[in-house]
């Protein structure tokens, strides 16, 4: 999946942008002070997030930007970090008898978790970006709750039906938040 998150930004129910952070910063400051209702949203996640738009193009540009690794360790410049995890006797027992390395096994376990879109996870992920998109933007519209029953029981059929009278752009990004939902 991807690991670089992506943001949308609403003014009211009209999408005005979509894009890394710094990007989404930069283009909300040049809006002309009359823009209304902003609310942006973490594409993976669903969750709304606010930004500082003060100060100049260029600060807010580093402001967004990905930071610097902090020194930690491991091996940082493989982004491998260092931490410790417990686990059951038989699930050592079971790493052993693995060809490669405790952490090369787990960390390809991971990995085939996160690149598969339907993982009972991956899946769960995608209902809950999907309901924390629907509550922020459209919890007092029609059928909300039904569509969020819909969302949770994994009746897309029927999801689709209660979201269809939607303003088009929440409409659409509900859409794309949820097409690993189902």
């Amino acid at each position: 999946m991807n690991t670089q998150n992506a943001y949308t930004a609403f003014s009211g129910h009209t999408l005005i942008a979509q894009a890394q952070l710094p990007d989404i910063a930069l283009k909300l400051k040049h809006l002309s002070e009359t823009a209304e209702n902003i609310l942006i949203f973490n594409d993976q996640t669903g969750r709304q997030i606010d930004l500082d738009l003060s100060g100049s193009e260029q600060e807010i540009q580093q402001r967004y930007s990905e930071p610097e690794p902090a020194k930690k360790v491991g091996r940082p410049k493989l982004g491998v970090i260092s931490r410790e995890i417990t686990l059951q006797k038989k699930h050592w027992d079971w790493l052993d008898q693995q060809s490669a390395s405790a952490s090369a096994v787990i960390r390809k376990l991971i990995d085939k978790e996160l690149n598969d879109p339907a993982s009972e996870s991956n899946i769960m992920l995608a209902k809950q970006a999907t309901d924390r998109f629907m509550s922020a933007m459209l919890g007092n519209m029609p059928n909300y709750e039904e569509a969020t029953r819909a969302l949770y029981q994994g009746d897309q059929a029927v999801f689709l039906k209660l979201i269809k009278n939607y303003p088009l752009d929440p409409q659409q990004y509900i859409c794309r938040l949820s097409m690993h939902a189902f």
